[in-house]
């Protein structure tokens, strides 16, 4: 009964003290809602997005900024917005300007993201429970699909390729999800602060994020493992009790890799059984590491190591590691001999295309078709080096392009994304905005103590794994990554210690206080939310119309007008109609909606050899050619195109059924890239 008193005082103490609170922690339940949801995965991530933008908005005009944001804060946070301006520029002479609509819209999120959360100042024991109850809900949800996938008699829906990827959809982002939150719960459970059963807690989650992550062998996950630890070790405070505590937690983790790899290539009953095993230990060696920890920082609690204790300790392990470098290089060179060697394989590997993967050997085996994807995005920056193709832009000029077989809508890398699609500008914008935050959030870590010094150092870890994975992955694309992403940076850069303001009579006004200007901030927030809310309802009328066209075409076709109506830059909802027109055997109106698709994509390759197949079995035989040889020249490498182009060329029927029966089956095997 006491600590149920207490706790509503320490929550008014906590908003008196950083009134910004509730509104941040709001926005966290933004994007942990939508974590679940195949990660925000277009077009979910709108609602988030709309939530966010009305809790800055009422965050400028009504809470007080007590001091005034600290210049690398507010460089980055102009920086960002500046970088979502070009990025709605950019779709004045992108060739698909409604996926670069979406592009700019989702750039704008995280800049108001990063806003929210760095402008107004928090307190650090505030900013400290923000991120870990962030965390640990995200620890949650792990446990829960973990949990439903171990207890399900076919698990395989939870696997694509053999790799676990549930909830996000893509084996990589899931392993991205868990990772993001591995770092700040090993921060957060070697803190002597923290509480030793929420300590525990944190080293358990860990143990279970890590083995999640295992298990969607993901080999960018590995590759970013090694340089987000090195980073890890180097900015978070305390690195003996840091380096102590994660030496404890990988030493569960790598307890679990055999039955998490075990479930790889399986299916079926054996699929089951596996799954079963990986989750029995994932969960045993997670609760005894976590008790392992809650009676390590009980004992830590009791007896504070001299400061003559931690710097012996220090030497122990910094000699410790150099001995197992050296020792694990002489025995590299006594095997392997020259690494050179062996990275010249490892790259001339990594060029070659991907073969068919067996076996738990996948995260040693390089083959990909990043290569290529990164050689076409190179290509297109060359193409526009100063402002780039536009925001998103990518799938059509890789199409025309390939030599992969693979059909991607983003190039795979956060470098590459941001020189090819928005230029030299868009790469000055963005850099100078993460190099301001991450300033910012390196004087937070050097100059707070205690809880705040951890929420910095937790908020910067979780942040470094999404950029320096982001790197060769398509992260920025999944708002549930990119967004917590920028609001843990964003709460590790406010917590930067200020200068109190000069004029102490305006340190409690909102930031926005004159009434003019908080009349431009209202009506700019009614223009990026008319931004945020056409692509959002527009999407929305195009999964009603799916839903009901075989029982009310009429209706179903009325939604996909409205939904034209509200993205008028896309060409999905033209798409989806001629689509609907074919199954229910209405040619001409077929025809007409793939050509409005066209004016609004004209590098669409699907409509195009839509209506060339439709116009030449139509009897139009000059014109159904035309856009068949279109489709074909927008896609070289596409099987199905070549296959209606030369039974055209033959003078015979296209079978269009059977034409998308295989496009729909090779959307459902390529899975979303």
């Amino acid at each position: 009964m006491p600590l149920a008193r207490s706790l509503p005082r320490t929550l008014r103490a906590a908003i008196l003290a950083s009134p910004i609170l509730p509104l941040t922690a709001l926005a966290l339940v933004a994007l942990a809602i939508m974590a679940p949801s195949n990660g925000g995965y277009f077009p979910s991530w709108y609602t988030a997005a709309l939530v966010v933008l009305g809790l800055l908005v009422v965050a400028l005009v009504a809470v007080p900024l007590r001091t005034p944001p600290i210049r690398p804060v507010t460089v980055a946070c102009v920086a960002l917005a500046a970088y979502a301006g070009w990025s709605y520029l950019s779709i004045a002479w992108a060739a698909q300007k409604g996926d670069a609509w979406d592009g700019a819209n989702r750039t704008a999120m995280y800049a108001i993201l990063f806003a929210l959360f760095a402008l107004w100042s928090l307190r650090g024991r505030s900013a400290a429970v923000l991120v870990g109850a962030f965390v640990l809900v995200v620890a949650g949800v792990g446990l829960v699909e973990l949990l439903v996938a171990a207890g399900a008699a076919d698990p395989s829906g939870h696997f694509i390729d053999g790799r676990f990827a549930s909830p996000m959809g893509y084996p990589n982002a899931a392993a991205a999800l868990w990772s993001s939150a591995f770092w700040p719960c090993v921060v957060l459970g070697s803190r002597r602060e923290v509480p030793p059963w929420l300590r525990g807690a944190f080293l358990g989650s860990a143990v279970l994020l890590g083995g999640l992550a295992v298990m969607g062998q993901s080999r960018g996950w590995l590759f970013a493992l090694p340089i987000v630890a090195v980073i890890f070790l180097i900015v978070t405070p305390g690195r003996v009790r840091t380096t102590l505590t994660l030496l404890l937690v990988l030493g569960g983790v790598g307890i679990t890799i055999p039955a998490a790899l075990d479930v790889f290539d399986k299916s079926g009953r054996a699929l089951a059984d596996a799954m079963g095993t990986a989750a029995n230990w994932i969960l045993a060696v997670a609760v005894a590491v976590g008790a392992i920890g809650a009676l390590a920082a009980a004992a830590d609690r009791r007896r504070r190591p001299s400061r003559l204790a931690a710097r012996r300790a220090g030497a122990v392990l910094l000699v410790s590691g150099a001995f197992l470098l050296c020792t694990g290089t002489v025995v590299y060179f006594a095997e392997r001999g020259s690494p050179f060697t062996d990275i010249g394989h490892a790259w001339n590997q990594f060029k070659t295309q991907p073969t068919p993967e067996h076996g738990s050997g996948r995260l040693v085996r390089l083959g990909s078709s990043r290569y290529d994807f990164w050689r076409v995005a190179w290509g297109r920056f060359e193409h526009a080096p100063i402002v780039g193709i536009g925001a998103d832009n990518f799938q059509e000029a890789y199409l025309l392009r390939r030599r992969s077989d693979e059909q991607p809508r983003f190039p795979h890398s956060l470098e590459l994304r941001t020189l090819s699609q928005t230029g030299l500008i868009g790469a000055l914008l963005l850099g100078t905005a993460l190099v301001a935050a991450l300033m910012a959030a390196g004087r937070a870590i050097r100059q707070r103590a205690g809880p705040g010094a951890a929420a910095a150092a937790a908020g910067l870890a979780g942040f470094s794994y999404w950029l320096v994975h982001g790197s060769i992955d398509w992260f920025w694309e999944f708002p549930a990554l990119g967004g917590a992403a920028f609001a843990l940076v964003g709460i590790a850069a406010g917590l930067a210690p200020r200068r109190p303001a000069l004029r102490p009579e305006r340190r409690r006004r909102p930031l926005i206080s004159a009434a003019p200007a908080a009349a431009v901030v209202m009506v700019g927030g009614l223009v990026v939310a008319a931004s945020f809310g056409g692509p959002w309802l527009s999407q929305r009328y195009i999964d009603q119309a799916v839903g009901i066209w075989p029982r009310q075409p009429a209706d179903a076709f009325a939604k996909l007008n409205r939904a034209a109506a509200l993205n008028p830059l896309s060409a999905r909802p033209k798409l989806f109609a001629g689509a609907i027109a074919l199954r229910l055997g209405y040619r001409n109106d077929a025809e007409r909606f793939f050509r409005q698709a066209i004016e609004r994509d004209p590098g669409d390759s699907f409509a195009h050899l839509e209506l060339g197949a439709v116009a030449f079995d139509a009897g139009h035989h000059t014109t159904g050619l035309w856009f068949l040889r279109r489709a074909a020249h927008l896609d070289p490498r596409d099987g199905i195109t070549a296959r209606a182009l030369h039974r055209a060329l033959r003078g015979k029927r296209i079978d269009i059924a059977a034409m998308n029966a295989d496009i729909a089956a090779r959307a459902r095997g390529i899975g979303r890239r």
